[in-house]
């Protein structure tokens, strides 16, 4: 007998692309959820079930979709292996004269979920939570497969960069008001501001002020004196920051464009700067009230 066959298919992009519409571009939808790069691992119902999780553990993977002749059967899975084998007790295997092992992959498959790539996310999230995995595509046609680590992935990507950008003007705000009392605040603000709002109506509360406002605030030369205490180094190296930020949370909040991985990077850079200058104020003031 022919050995069975393992297949490592890098991902169809191909045949994804076939049911793709508008929607599936402007709305997150399955599609986007997939994985660039995925690896699909296949197996024939006939491979033995060491060789299998021998495989599972090689490439990391906690199951693998069985097919034969183009067909996806179902999929062999951790799970699927050990419900199987405990329903089988010690003296019948010693009976068979077999081990779990020794046996076909097709003895222990379990039906998974398929999805097509233009759903909803929302529809795959109940079989996601009882099978930990969905396949995409159809018993005839398989795209791929998503786990809940593809989600996750996936959600961090695109919530990521509003987390950053919110935790980088709160902690703006509270280091500008380190800095400055609500009165020093007022005068800061009509000082850099009076310029660009008309006349009484310059905004001298931070929750008021745009990103831009506290990149003027904080960078202006006679503000800087005060504000140098919490934010240290260089005046127009720290306003360079700031503009960066204000930059890419421009094109962010207005969907120009997509946030890039450099884009990224460069946030979460700025927002552990931020964070360090507020572990530094946190720890003078412990200094200050100790005995």
């Amino acid at each position: 007998m022919a050995s069975p066959m393992v297949s490592l298919q890098i991902l169809d992009r191909s045949t994804a692309a076939k049911e793709l519409d508008l929607a599936s571009e402007l709305f997150h939808r399955i599609n986007r959820v997939i994985p660039e790069d995925q690896k699909v691992l296949i197996i024939e119902p006939s491979y033995l079930v060491r060789d299998a999780i021998a495989l599972m553990r090689r490439h990391g993977y906690s199951q693998i979709p069985v097919v034969q002749n183009g067909v996806v059967l179902g999929v062999f899975s951790y799970r699927s292996f050990a419900q199987g084998t405990v329903k089988t007790t010690l003296d019948e295997w010693q009976k068979q004269r077999c081990a779990p092992g020794d046996l076909w992959v097709e003895e222990f498959l379990e039906e998974f979920e398929f999805a097509r790539v233009t759903d909803e996310m929302s529809r795959v999230f109940d079989a996601m939570d009882r099978d930990d995995g969905v396949i995409i595509g159809t018993p005839e046609s398989l795209v791929g497969i998503l786990t809940p680590m593809d989600f996750l992935r996936y959600l961090y990507q695109v919530a990521s960069p509003f987390v950053m950008v919110s935790e980088i003007e709160l902690a703006l705000r509270a280091l500008i008001r380190i800095a400055l009392g609500p009165e020093q605040i007022v005068v800061a603000a009509k000082r850099c501001l009076s310029s660009v709002y008309d006349e009484g109506r310059v905004p001298t509360c931070l929750e008021e002020m745009s990103f831009g406002d506290y990149q003027s605030l904080v960078s202006h030369g006679d503000n800087w004196k005060e504000l140098e205490s919490v934010f240290g180094g260089n005046r127009i190296r720290v306003s360079g920051k700031l503009k960066e930020v204000g930059d890419i949370r421009n094109d962010l909040f207005h969907f120009k464009r997509e946030i890039t991985e450099e884009d990224r990077q460069t946030l979460n850079g700025h927002r552990n700067w931020l964070l360090n200058k507020i572990k530094q104020v946190e720890a003078r003031r412990r200094m200050e009230v100790q005995p």
